[in-house]
């Protein structure tokens, strides 16, 4: 069964991303059809489904380090992976954050970051284009970025301590609550950094307001995990 959500297409408890199947990524992201991503052998079967070998995984600590995905990087702390050579898979876990994909104009170079509130007031997305363009050469004009499904701002009430963490364009205001909107913010770090508005996609479903389709931490408080994969094609 395929099912256009947001921009992204489900199949087999997976979604996957148009423009970057289009370029070759293997990519995906899991659904709670997948089940949960803590468990080991969940996650390499996820990774099989997408011709990928099992993924490097990291001690997410919502900060906004970025690592090459390479074996000797597996389980240290950081919050993304930066890919540019054909082979290892890396993925990041997600229950409410924000998974968020960049990729160059060629396919030879993506990279895959987890940015929850924290992650995002301290600059994951800006971080992610710099590393891009730091290391690799790869000019924020040639990069395209997608977020999955994540915490939106229907659901996603919060305090107003925050309100110094963000600009006000983060929020929405309903009925004397706040909600804070994690894809505009991602989106304007991203633009802000170099993306063109087109390239910038943020749009996603919501982990809170479907729990049929998403575990959401907020909502069931419970250790379940989504995962999003990524490795380069071949």
């Amino acid at each position: 069964m395929h099912a256009a959500v947001s921009g992204w297409t489900e199949s087999a408890g997976l979604l996957t991303e148009p423009r970057m199947a289009a370029l070759g990524l293997k990519h995906g992201f899991t659904t709670r059809r997948s089940g949960n991503m803590k468990s080991p052998e969940r996650r390499a079967a996820a990774a099989a489904s997408l011709g990928m070998s099992e993924p490097l995984t990291l001690k997410q600590v919502h900060g906004t380090a970025i690592l090459d995905a390479a074996p000797e990087n597996a389980g240290k702390e950081g919050d993304g992976w930066l890919l540019s050579t054909p082979g290892p898979a890396a993925a990041v876990y997600a229950a409410d954050c924000v998974p968020l994909f960049l990729w160059s104009d060629d396919g030879r170079a993506a990279g895959v970051f987890h940015a929850g509130w924290r992650g995002t007031a301290k600059g994951m997305a800006a971080a992610a284009v710099a590393a891009f363009r730091d290391r690799l050469g790869i000019p924020a004009s040639r990069l395209s970025a997608a977020v999955g499904p994540h915490a939106g701002p229907c659901c996603y009430k919060v305090g107003a301590e925050l309100e110094k963490e963000f600009p006000a364009s983060s929020f929405v205001r309903r009925d004397g609550a706040l909600y804070l909107d994690l894809a505009a913010s991602t989106r304007r770090q991203l633009v802000e950094a170099g993306l063109s508005e087109e390239n910038a996609a943020v749009a996603a479903p919501c982990t809170i307001s479907n729990p049929e389709d998403y575990f959401s931490f907020r909502r069931d408080k419970q250790d379940a995990r989504l995962l999003a994969l990524l490795s380069l094609g071949s």
